[in-house]
């Protein structure tokens, strides 16, 4: 196969297992599907569709009345560098462009299986699937660093085991989570601290700190310098301004 097979498919109820050369692009009709992988575990339906890598073990199983637009692509028309980044297989938001597109794939698809045509409208949506989004895992720690979050939680918003979510995080961003929160924390406690006259436990509790003594401990560990003392030296170097 060296170029994009694109046809309609229904899935049987009987669990499946088993890994191909090619990859493959798995757009909703309706119905519902559900896919396991390594690291993944999800149930497709009309929210998103989903890349599955070449080499890709992955069991599946469908509800009775289902239908799904399925793409085989040739690894030749794939990155190598863009296979490792979405090892595991990786799940998209099943927007309204996504819709435009599987309107195009299905017109297509309905003329022939497999066409130059198709190849070139997968190469156009081909920097949609490999775009390197703010991961779902990552939004919400941003809009919700002051409270207690739980790892296993993180992990099942990207539909990963905990283990791996660890490891994957980390090659994502470069720190644990457990230090991606400390950081966003402290980081919007300096703002705090530089524009508002609230007290140090007022902003330890904001940042999601119940006592005083934890906040300072983390601040001291990051910025080397108590609240109280960077708040202080700020507003001195301010005003010597």
């Amino acid at each position: 196969m060296n170029s994009v097979i694109c046809e309609r498919r229904i899935y049987d109820r009987k669990l499946n297992t088993h890994a191909h050369s090619y990859a493959q692009l798995i757009l909703p009709i309706h119905g519902i599907l559900y896919i396991e992988t390594d690291h993944k575990k999800l149930t497709l339906k009309d929210e998103h569709l989903f890349f599955l890598p070449p080499d890709c073990k992955h069991t599946f199983s469908a509800d009775k009345g289902n239908e799904f637009l399925v793409l085989d692509i040739s690894t030749n028309i794939i990155k190598k560098s863009d296979i490792k980044k979405l090892i595991g297989g990786k799940e998209i938001l099943f927007d309204d462009k996504w819709k435009a597109i599987r309107y195009l794939f299905l017109n297509e698809a309905n003329n022939k299986k497999s066409s130059s045509s198709i190849t070139n409208l997968f190469l156009y949506c081909y920097d949609f699937i490999t775009n390197e989004n703010i991961p779902d895992s990552i939004k919400y720690i941003n809009e919700h660093f002051a409270e207690d979050i739980d790892l296993k939680k993180l992990a099942v918003i990207e539909h990963y085991n905990i283990s791996y979510y660890t490891e994957w995080f980390k090659n994502k961003m470069k720190v644990s989570p457990v230090d991606y929160i400390q950081n966003l924390r402290v980081r919007k406690a300096k703002e705090l601290l530089l524009n508002s006259n609230l007290s140090i436990l007022q902003i330890s509790q904001m940042v999601g700190y119940d006592y005083n003594s934890s906040f300072t401990r983390v601040f001291k560990y990051l910025e080397k310098v108590a609240p109280s003392e960077f708040r202080k030296k700020s507003k001195n170097r301010l005003k010597t301004n």
